[in-house]
C-alpha cells in the first residue's frame, strides 16, 4: 500500500498519517499482550514504520511521537463514556458500552507500560 501511495503522489508531494503500533523489540509475551490491548489493526509484524516507508521508496521520513497525547485522549474517552453511561447504553446498547470500556481498560495500561505507541509519520518520495 505504501508503494501505491508513493506512486500517486504529485511531484514534491508528501504523505502524512497517524498510526497506533506496537514498538519493535518487545519480548514475545509483551508483544502478544500489546496486540490484545490495542485496536484490531495494531499489528505491524515488528517492522518499524520508518523502515516500512523507506522500503517503499520514501527518502525523507519524519516521526513525531504522540504517545503522551494518545494516553490523555484514551483516558478522556474512557471517562467521558463513564459520565454519559446512561445515554450511551440507551443509544447503543449495553454490549456496545461494555465492549468500549473493556477495550479502554486494556489499552490504557498498555500505553502506560509503553506497549502501544502513537506517532505521526510524514514522508516524501524525493527527500525535499
Amino acid at each position: 500500500m505504501l508503494r501505491a501511495c508513493k506512486r500517486v503522489l504529485r511531484p514534491h508531494g508528501r504523505m502524512a498519517y497517524y498510526n497506533i503500533f506496537v514498538p519493535p523489540g518487545l519480548p514475545q509475551h509483551l508483544y502478544r499482550r500489546a496486540l490484545r490491548s490495542g485496536p484490531s489493526a495494531v499489528g505491524s509484524r515488528g517492522i518499524p514504520h520508518v523502515e516500512l516507508l523507506a522500503r517503499a521508496g520514501f527518502k525523507l521520513v519524519l516521526e513525531a511521537d504522540l504517545t503522551t497525547d494518545f494516553l490523555v485522549c484514551a483516558r478522556d474517552w474512557y471517562e467521558g463514556r463513564q459520565r454519559r453511561e446512561a445515554e450511551l447504553r440507551t443509544s447503543f446498547g449495553d454490549a456496545w458500552f461494555e465492549d468500549r470500556q473493556a477495550d479502554s481498560r486494556a489499552m490504557i495500561p498498555a500505553i502506560e507500560e509503553c506497549l502501544l505507541r502513537r506517532s505521526l509519520f510524514v514522508a516524501t518520495p524525493n527527500g525535499i
